[in-house]
């Protein structure tokens, strides 16, 4: 496995790569698609959700396996991402879907629960993203930077609530995913007190 032995910031350059180029893929696929906002919505929300839960294994993951561990500093990329993919979300819902229209936007807010928790999470993880960089590491301290970042526990589960209720149909998707965040958060509660 070549890739594996490349220099952390060569693997941190491919995967940035790589989740540029996904982007890139979603929206032209989105364009070629019926609904383009639709589309749109759908891919950067849930591709958004699955790099959140993605970052979130990787702690406990590289506990039990060695190759895991070997990436843990791409960690933060995988997180960044995933807030691009969601803060694109968000965009898209607000200008394409709503045309700004803010008092409709509130109406629909109003009426729908898991639009609410969607907001949330996206402003949970606005405080994440702004300080996943050295110097805010080094300008708040690392332990007030930890506490910052301890809102990924509240952030995540609701990102994970918000694609659940998001569904027209029942899909097992967003259940193993929500499966998977259980079990991250059991393992939390056991090994980091």
């Amino acid at each position: 496995m070549a890739l594996f032995n490349l220099p952390i910031a060569t693997r941190k350059h491919l995967l940035n790569l790589g989740l540029c180029l996904a982007l890139i893929w979603g929206v032209y696929d989105a364009l070629m698609g019926p609904d383009l906002v639709s589309d749109l919505r759908d891919f950067t929300g849930r591709y958004g959700a699955y790099l959140l839960l993605i970052s979130l294994l990787f702690t406990p993951l590289s506990q039990r396996w060695k190759w895991v561990k070997r990436h843990l500093a791409m960690r933060r990329n995988i997180g960044v991402w995933g807030f691009i993919y969601a803060a694109l979300h968000v965009l898209i819902w607000i200008m394409l879907e709503f045309y700004y229209d803010w008092s409709l936007m509130l109406d629909e807010i109003a009426g729908n629960l898991f639009i609410l928790l969607g907001i949330l999470a996206f402003f949970l993880l606005l405080p994440l993203a702004l300080t996943s960089t050295h110097k805010a590491i080094k300008y708040l301290g690392y332990r007030k930077w930890q506490l910052v970042h301890t809102l990924t526990y509240v952030a995540i589960p609701a990102v994970i609530a918000h694609h659940f209720m998001a569904q027209k149909t029942a899909t097992l998707e967003p259940l193993l995913m929500g499966l998977v965040l259980f079990l991250v958060l059991v393992w939390r509660y056991h090994h980091v007190r």
